[in-house]
C-alpha cells in the first residue's frame, strides 16, 4: 500500500517534507539554556494564540550540546501583527519582512512568518521574490540543510522535525533539503555554508551534498560578493578555520575564490600547507566566541605563507619601499574581486609587509619609536603574535616587539589609499562611483 502524498507534494519542483512530522520529547533540551528575552517573545505570541518555535541553529546547537550564537524564532504571527503585539519591534526586510524585537544591551530576537514556497521553477536561479506566508511545513523544507529545519515547541516541550534532521544529526551528516543542484543554483552561498557547518559542527557531507558543491561551484560567481567575503571571514574566527579552508581546497573552492593563495598552497597535504595550517590552528585555539581581530588580520593569515615565501627569495636588505608594493601587488586581485573593503586592506597589507620591516626597524632606535607610533602597528602585532605561536621565532625579537607595544598609541589606520593605487587597478569602479556622486 502506497503512502499518503504529502500536501507539499503539488509543488513538484520543491522537496518535500515527511509526511507527518516527526515529535519527540526525548531531545535534552531545557528552558534554562533558552535566552529568557527569546523565551519572553515566545510565550507572548503563544498567549495571544499564534504558534511560535524556536528554529533554525539555535535548536541545532542546543541538540548538540553547544551554546547557540542566536535564538531565532518562526511564527504564524504576520508581521504587522508582531508589531501590535512588541512595542520593541522593528519590520526590516524587502524580499521577506522579519521582525527585530529589540532588548537592552543591544540584543536583537528575530523573528519571520512561516515562508511559503515560492512560485519558482528549477531553472529560475536564485529566489528574487520570496515574500509570501505559508505554514511550519511549509517553512522548513524552505530552509537550506536538514539540521537547520528543526523546530522546538515550548509549549509542548517537544523537537519538530518535518525534514530528517534529527536522523541527520544523529548521523553527524550533513545534507541539503531537496536536490542539492537545485538548492545551490538558488542559492549559491549555500555552498559555502556546507563548509562552514561540516567544519564547525564536525559534520560529514552526504554524497549527493558534496557532489554538487563540485559541480556547482561555478555558481558563486553569480552570488553577491559582501555575502561570500563575509562567508570567508567568518571561516576564520568562528574556532574551525583550519578544517574550513582543508574543505575549500579539497572541493576547489579556494582556486575559484582565492586562485592566487590556492595556486600557492596546492593541496593540503602538500608542504606549503604546513604554515597556513598552523597558524590557522593558533586562531582556533584563541577562538572565545567573538571575533577577536579585524578581517584585515584575518586574511593576513591567509596571504602571510605566500608572501613570506616570496621575501625569502629577495636580496638582503631590501628596500623597504619594494617589500611594501609585493604586498599590495599580492593583495590587490583579491581586493577587487571581493571588494574588500579599503581600511581592511590598509591593515592586510600593512600587517605583511610590516612583519619584515620589524626586523630592519628594532635595530635603530628613531625608526623603532616611528614604527611603534605608526598607526599600522596594532595590525602588525597581532599577526606577529599569531606567528610566535604558529612557527619558531626568536625568544629576542618576540621581546623587541613586546617593548615596542608599550610605545604604540593603537591610533587608526590611515586610508588604504596611501597603500594601494585603487583608480589604477579599477578605474572603471572609480568612475561609477563619482556618477552615482554626481547623480545624487
Amino acid at each position: 500500500m502506497s503512502a499518503p502524498e504529502s500536501p507539499l507534494a503539488a509543488a513538484s519542483q520543491w522537496p518535500t517534507g515527511l509526511d507527518e512530522p516527526v515529535r519527540t520529547g526525548h531531545h535534552g533540551i531545557s528552558p534554562d539554556d533558552i535566552d529568557p528575552d527569546a523565551v519572553k517573545v515566545l510565550r507572548r505570541l503563544s498567549q495571544f494564540g499564534y504558534h511560535a518555535y524556536l528554529v533554525g541553529g539555535g535548536v541545532r546547537d542546543l541538540l548538540l550540546r553547544r551554546a547557540p550564537k542566536d535564538f531565532d524564532i518562526a511564527t504564524s504571527a504576520r508581521p504587522a501583527e508582531m508589531r501590535r503585539l512588541f512595542r520593541n519591534c522593528r519590520l526590516i526586510g524587502r524580499r521577506f519582512r522579519l521582525a527585530h524585537i529589540c532588548f537592552a544591551d543591544g540584543k536583537v530576537i528575530e523573528v519571520a512568518t512561516f515562508r511559503d514556497l515560492p512560485e519558482h521553477d528549477e531553472g529560475d536561479g536564485p529566489i528574487q521574490d520570496d515574500n509570501a506566508f505559508g505554514t511550519p511545513a511549509t517553512d522548513a523544507v524552505r530552509r537550506d540543510f536538514t539540521v537547520n529545519a528543526l523546530f522546538y515547541d515550548p509549549v509542548t516541550d517537544e523537537v519538530i522535525d518535518h525534514v530528517g534532521g534529527l536522523e541527520d544529526l544523529a548521523a553527524r551528516r550533513l545534507r541539503t533539503i531537496g536536490d542539492p543542484v537545485v538548492r545551490f543554483r538558488e542559492d549559491p552561498v549555500r555552498i559555502l555554508r556546507a563548509v562552514k557547518f561540516a567544519a564547525r559542527l564536525d559534520l560529514n557531507l552526504d554524497g549527493p551534498t558534496e557532489a554538487a558543491m563540485r559541480s556547482e561551484k561555478s555558481e558563486l560567481r553569480k552570488a553577491a560578493i559582501p555575502r561570500l567575503l563575509e562567508e570567508l571571514a567568518r571561516m576564520l574566527w568562528q574556532g574551525a578555520a583550519e578544517r574550513s579552508y582543508e574543505l575549500l581546497a579539497e572541493l576547489g573552492l579556494l582556486e575559484l575564490l582565492l586562485p592566487e593563495i590556492a595556486a600557492f598552497l596546492g593541496r593540503p597535504v602538500d608542504e606549503p600547507w604546513k604554515p597556513l595550517r598552523n597558524l590557522l590552528r593558533v586562531l582556533d585555539q584563541r577562538f572565545s566566541g567573538e571575533q577577536q581581530y579585524p578581517m584585515g588580520v584575518l586574511l593576513a593569515v591567509l596571504y602571510w605563507p605566500l608572501y613570506q615565501a616570496i621575501v625569502a627569495e629577495l636580496p638582503p636588505r631590501t628596500d623597504p619601499s619594494r617589500l611594501r608594493r609585493l604586498a599590495e601587488t599580492l593583495v590587490a586581485p583579491a581586493a577587487i574581486r571581493l571588494r574588500i573593503p579599503r581600511r581592511d586592506v590598509g591593515i592586510l597589507i600593512a600587517a605583511l609587509e610590516g612583519q619584515i620591516r620589524f626586523e630592519a626597524a628594532r635595530r635603530q632606535k628613531s625608526t623603532r619609536v616611528a614604527f611603534a607610533r605608526s598607526a599600522a602597528f596594532p595590525g602588525v602585532l597581532d599577526l606577529f603574535e599569531l606567528r610566535q605561536e604558529a612557527e619558531p621565532i626568536s625568544a629576542e625579537a618576540a621581546a623587541a616587539i613586546h617593548l615596542l607595544a608599550k610605545e604604540s598609541p593603537g591610533a587608526d589606520v590611515p586610508p588604504v589609499g596611501t597603500l594601494l593605487d585603487f583608480e589604477d587597478l579599477d578605474d572603471g569602479e572609480q568612475r561609477r562611483r563619482k556618477r552615482r556622486r554626481r547623480s545624487s
